[in-house]
């Protein structure tokens, strides 16, 4: 049976098979009596209108009631002490109370009376939650009983960590935090319903305290079309783009806040697909021109997108993408650079650099961003100034909007309100106080501060009529309701409080809790543990598992939807525990739990208040069966309140039940499904949207327009890649000044080079303007991936480049930490070292870091699998176990895992020290300031002298000297050299650089001639250029045993590899023609050709699988391409996919007519036969490339020597390897020679030219 109310003019009536009866007093207010009656109309389901409860008639039956009225369906009647409290609420709404309260026990269905209540006044509502989890869950039960009128409106972050600056211990950290786009969805949904309609309930986190754009611009910044609508077509693009919709470039880039435009060839009609946030699918507009060639069009058709395609509907109301509407970004920016140079004569006045500096390149660099692109990140810090407001004014939010649309006709309810309300003026002080360390610091302009949740002052002057909700209100709300709070004790179910037991805490009391856990899971019922801190839960949980119980554990530390399906486990039975801390406390329907056992209940304070454990007793509520047992050695005062008060309500529930004959039953609770599964259906149709017809219609057949490519060519240079090695590495792309635009990392350095500049290259439009601008790239090469992703993080941190800080988040590698000193050490993970801990601290032991938390967590869950450390703790801390003995097992598994024991875990510490592999270059403390040095001996008695300077975790820099030295000198003699150039050149020069020019300790790749000698020359420089820097200078060669060693052999390695890369990059000026000559001379050696080749040629095939086969040859001339002697041979005689047979013919080809001819071609003749043919392929196309060429000179093949015709020789793609005829294994040993930097040259060169033919020719067949 179901309870309807519906609105209709000024009157009431009560329908269905059972109701309350109503009496209307003279003040039109109406009264519950609590019998039933049975509705005289049979067949017809009529509904009550709760408006306005005066003025009853007869004609209020009729069936003809508003459509837009809150309406109430639920499977049973107010019960209980619900019905008086549903009309003592409503009657204070109506006579403009400010302020009630509802103060209702645990499942005496508070819910339902605000359904009810939301019914009875017919106000719009907003009803403010403490926390995403029990929103999620009030809009769940809300829903279920006033339909799809209740939206959710949450943060959209899964995770979030503010920006902050800890000024005692100069750790500055980024914002980090990941969006999850479903939750933006629904937060786009509810603003939109409060603007479309009036009977509207928003669910809302305290989110709703923060600013949410401009209200009055967004509400004015939305359009409407219908069908046969007119459309100026560039009208409408810039109705787009003010509603911040961005074109998507492909369909790849398609996503919410995007459209797409579509071109029918056969209409001249076109399609724009536009993708609403607010939506679950797409939609698109059909327009037509009205005339041809006109920027003028028609609306044919309006189609909304769902699961089975599309279907046509009359009309649709675009909203902005974003709340954030800005119609003057140019007028914003120039407030922000006028506060930024005010903000650096107040720092250059104080005599503070740093903060000045760092305040001017994070601002310019968002300002050029946001110009750009009207975005960037943090822009959030800006919203003063895009929203035009004065300092100091509150920002715009939820709030404003329900004014703005209702004025102060709405309703405000608070749930939970005894921890709600504190959090209005907590939220406030915590934002101020973090950003005014950071405005203080130079990291944020003041008007930073302007970016804000609303103070109490300010939410009291926005919020409406408000009802308290709470089984345990606090002083704060007692004391804003001047009339005395409205009580529900007795429950709809009848169900009473649950028993209270205090056991003892006496190290048996796990093995108890065990058992009573798997007693209530044998009768299919749950339970709920309490803990005091999130490690204890984790720890609780792996034991209560590893005894047989499915559990689960719940904190804060879980995302919004991780916490969702694990209350969702426990109501489906998949689990039959959950252990948590305060999560448990308020507002969870769990009828399903009948134990609640609280641990360490005798532990006075917050968690174990009298308020706190009356909300925990309260989960064990709902069930006819519900138990709470306290484990404690002691009852505290709290305790003893709690148990005073849980047995007086039991007595009067029991005197209640027993005076009027109820039976007691347990609750069913809301429905397992989440809200967001609960929406699902909702999202994809919308209220609003009238279909037409209900089959869906099939799209034509559209055209897209074609992608604009970046080409790789800047001005008349080119970016070249071919110096860049197949190693792991770090790149930096750079501008026409050399500043850092973005900094990436990569397994093979060449090919992600080369994907940003290669012509079928599809990028977003940030890495597009990042290509745009760059004009060079440079490299650092390492020994691993490991490597290049942690020096990857360290250098974006350092340079904070433009396009990095848009692209990715600040990021910091984690460590084990063993806190060794507590009196129970455990091992945690960390996301960095805490600086107190690391210099002189005892009491903890730092390993890592890892570059990912897939390996850290390989390495715990090992280590949990090998000696069960957590489980042990959490017994030794409940008293089950011995402090001695857990120490005792825990320095065990430190000593085989991280110290040099060859125990049971020997395997593990060895891949534990793989996954630390990038800290021993770029985390420890050796290398935090330290100077490497290697030195070279080169031809011409020449050698040269490499400084790698490393800073702070990175490579800050790279200097060569080149010096000539005596000949015959060998590379026992280099030591004199190193010293020399130290001493005389690198040293004395720090005057033109920075203050960190000059290290704690610098390492030589070979002795000095005097070390003493060469120690005093840096002493003495750093003395005269940085007279205050003071402390030893420790210079020495690599260790040769211990620790040290592996970190100084992995730090010489590091730089002799980026010395060789830096001879290759720089004394090449990335351009093989410079030295043409010497890198034929060696092409010849590696070869073994008599001769360096002059002229080579080298050959490539390109099809789409297998069709339009075209061949393409490049010639090189002394290292210098001759496009004119390029050539392209289209395939004749090989059908499908055969690049064998390809290039057999194609060499046939084209030495069939050298040979043929009897007199000897011109060097320039396209024709001649060349010195070198080298073919892009492995030892396959060698081999049909000779099969060609002897076929041309009609040699049978064997049985001719090949050279005496022409050298030919292949370069395999995958490990660079070069093979030439008669040898299986490859000739090259070093995949960084200039011979094989020729090669990659021709070879790229004759791929780039294949590409090039095969699009046309693809091209030229396609018009055919």
């Amino acid at each position: 049976m179901i309870l309807t109310f519906l609105a209709r003019s000024r009157s009431l009536v009560w329908v269905n098979a059972w109701s309350a009866s109503l009496r209307t007093t003279k003040r039109g207010r109406a009264l519950f009596e609590p019998f039933y009656f049975v509705n005289n109309r049979s067949g017809r389901s009529l509904s009550v209108s709760a408006v306005d409860l005066a003025d009853v008639d007869t004609e209020s039956a009729d069936g003809s009631f508003a459509s837009d009225a809150f309406q109430v369906q639920a499977p049973f009647p107010p019960a209980g002490d619900q019905p008086a409290a549903i009309q003592a609420l409503i009657e204070r709404v109506q006579q403009g109370d400010r302020f009630a309260l509802l103060r209702g026990c645990t499942g005496t269905g508070k819910t339902l009376v605000m359904s009810h209540v939301i019914a009875g006044t017919q106000k719009p509502t907003l009803v403010l939650c403490h926390n995403k989890t029990l929103a999620a869950q009030l809009a769940r039960e809300l829903r279920a009983f006033l339909g799809p009128v209740v939206e959710l409106f949450v943060s959209y972050y899964n995770h979030y960590r503010p920006e902050f600056y800890r000024e005692t211990t100069g750790t500055y950290m980024a914002k980090k935090s990941s969006v999850n786009p479903d939750l933006d969805v629904l937060r786009h949904r509810a603003t939109r319903a409060l603007a479309s309609r009036r009977n509207v309930v928003v669910v809302a986190s305290v989110s709703c305290l923060f600013g949410l754009g401009l209200p009055k611009e967004y509400l004015d910044a939305c359009v409407h079309y219908k069908t046969h609508d007119p459309l100026d077509w560039d009208e409408f693009v810039e109705k787009l783009t003010r509603l911040q919709y961005r074109m998507a470039v492909d369909d790849d880039s398609f996503e919410r806040g995007k459209y797409q435009v579509l071109h029918d060839d056969s209409s001249d009609s076109k399609v724009i697909t536009l993708w609403p946030p607010y939506e679950k699918f797409p939609m698109q507009l059909v327009v037509a021109p009205m005339a041809a060639n006109s920027t003028q069009f028609s609306v044919r058709r309006i189609l909304q997108g769902n699961q089975d395609g599309f279907h046509p509907i009359n009309g649709c109301k675009l909203f902005p993408a974003s709340h954030h509407v800005t119609h003057d970004m140019e007028a914003a920016c120039l407030s922000i650079e006028e506060e930024l140079q005010e903000r650096i004569k107040y720092f250059n006045d104080m005599g503070n650099k740093d903060a000045c500096n760092r305040l001017q390149v994070s601002v310019l660099r968002d300002l050029d961003q946001l110009r750009t692109w009207h975005s960037c990140k943090g822009i959030e810090n800006y919203s003063r100034h895009l929203a035009g407001r004065p300092a100091g004014l509150p920002p715009d939010t939820l709030l404003d909007y329900m004014r703005l649309l209702n004025g102060d006709d709405w309703l405000l309810m608070m749930d939970e309100s005894h921890v709600t309300l504190p959090q209005l003026s907590s939220m406030f002080r915590g934002d101020q106080s973090r950003k005014r360390q950071l405005v203080k610091h130079g990291f944020r302009l003041p008007s930073a501060l302007d970016n804000r949740p609303l103070n109490e002052h300010e939410f009291w002057d926005r919020a409406s009529q408000t009802i308290f909700v709470s089984a345990t209100p606090s002083p704060r709300e007692l004391a804003l309701t001047n009339s005395d709070p409205i009580d529900m004790i007795i429950r709809p179910t009848h169900v009473c409080d649950p028993k209270i037991e205090v056991r003892p805490a006496d190290g048996k009391h796990i093995n108890d809790l065990i058992e009573e856990v798997k007693t209530r899971a044998k009768k299919k019922q749950g339970s709920l543990v309490i803990t005091l801190t999130k490690r204890d839960a984790e720890d609780l949980a792996s034991h209560l598992e590893g005894c047989g119980v499915k559990s689960a554990y719940l904190h804060s530390g879980l995302k919004t939807l991780e916490r969702s399906n694990a209350l969702r486990a426990l109501q489906l039975r998949e689990i039959d525990c959950i252990v948590g801390i305060n999560c448990l406390r308020e507002g969870l329907d769990l009828p399903q739990v009948s134990l609640v056992a609280v641990l360490n209940a005798d532990c006075e304070g917050f968690l174990r208040s009298e308020s706190a454990l009356l909300q925990v007793v309260g989960r064990a509520a709902r069930n006819v069966h519900g138990m709470a047992i306290f484990y404690a050695n002691r009852v505290t005062d709290s305790m003893k309140r709690c148990m005073d008060l849980t047995a007086h309500r039991r007595q009067l529930q029991l005197d209640y039940n027993k005076k009027n004959g109820c039976s007691t039953r347990s609750t069913t609770g809301s429905s397992a499904l989440s809200f967001f599964d609960l929406l699902k259906e909702q999202i994809e149709l919308e209220k609003g949207l009238m279909a037409e017809e209900s089959k869906a219609v099939q799209l034509a057949s559209f055209t897209s327009e074609p992608l604009q490519i970046i080409s790789a060519q800047k001005g008349k240079s080119q970016i070249v890649t071919d110096h860049i090695p197949n190693t792991p590495g770090v790149y930096f792309w750079k501008d026409d000044e050399g500043s850092i635009l973005y900094i990436g990392k990569g397994v093979n350095l060449r090919s992600r080079v080369k994907s940003y500049i290669s012509p079928s290259a599809k990028h977003g439009p940030r890495i597009k303007e990042m290509v745009r601008r760059a004009k060079s790239v440079d490299v650092v090469l390492t020994a691993s991936e490991r490597d290049a992703l942690l020096l990857e993080s360290n250098y974006i941190k350092h340079h904070q480049p433009p396009f990095n800080v848009l692209l990715k988040d600040d990021e910091h590698y984690p460590y084990i930490c063993a806190s060794v000193g507590d009196s129970i050490p455990s091992l945690t993970v960390v996301p960095y070292r805490k600086p107190e801990h690391v210099s002189g601290s005892s009491r903890y032991r730092y390993f890592g870091p890892y570059t990912s938390f897939q390996e850290i967590n390989a390495i715990l869950d090992d280590i949990e699998r090998m000696y069960d450390l957590r489980v042990k703790s959490f017994m030794t801390r409940q008293g089950s176990l011995s402090k001695e003995a857990y120490n005792e097992l825990f320095d065990k598994a430190l000593e085989e895992i991280f110290g040099d024991s060859r125990g049971l875990s020997h395997n593990l510490r060895i891949r534990r020290r793989q996954y630390e592999e990038a800290g021993l270059l770029f985390d420890s403390e050796s290398n935090a300031c330290r100077d490497v040095v290697t030195v070279q001996l080169l031809q011409d008695d020449k050698a040269i002298v490499s400084v790698m300077q490393l800073r702070s975790g990175i490579m800050a820099g790279r200097y060569k000297y080149t010096c000539q030295v005596s000949a015959g000198l060998g590379d026992e003699d280099l030591g004199s050299v190193l010293q020399t150039v130290l001493t005389e050149r690198h040293y004395p020069s720090g005057g033109e650089h920075s203050t960190s020019w000059f290290p704690d300790n610098v390492l030589l790749s070979l002795p000095a001639l005097d070390v003493k000698v060469l120690k005093e020359s840096i002493r003495e420089s750093r003395s005269r250029i940085e007279p205050n820097r003071k402390g030893r200078i420790q210079v020495r060669t690599a260790a040769t045993r211990g620790a040290q060693k592996e970190i100084d052999e992995r730090t010489l390695e590091f730089a002799t590899k980026n010395m060789f890369q830096d001879l290759l990059t720089h004394a090449n000026q990335y351009s093989i023609s410079l030295n043409g000559d010497l890198a034929s001379t060696e092409l010849a050696d590696l070869l073994a050709l008599e001769n360096p080749p002059s002229r080579i040629e080298c050959y490539d095939i390109s099809h789409t699988q297998g069709e339009n086969a075209v061949a393409s040859r490049v010639v090189f001339e002394n290292g210098e391409p001759q496009p004119h002697l390029y050539r392209q041979f289209v395939i004749r005689s090989v059908v499908g996919i055969d690049d064998y047979a390809s290039i057999e013919e194609v060499l046939e080809r084209r030495f069939r007519r050298a040979f043929k001819s009897n007199t000897d071609l011109d060097g320039d003749d396209p024709w001649a036969v060349p010195d070198l043919v080298v073919i892009d392929g492995g030892k396959g196309q060698l081999n049909a490339a000779v099969k060609g060429i002897s076929k041309a000179a009609e040699s049978p093949e064997g049985q001719f020597d090949i050279r005496s015709l022409v050298a030919v020789c292949a370069l395999a793609k995958d490990k660079e390897e070069v093979f030439v005829p008669g040898r299986g294994d490859p000739v090259n040993d070093h995949p960084d020679s200039r011979a094989l930097l020729l090669l990659r040259a021709l070879r790229d060169e004759s791929h780039r030219f294949a590409l090039k033919a095969h699009r046309k020719r693809r091209s030229v067949l396609k018009h055919v």
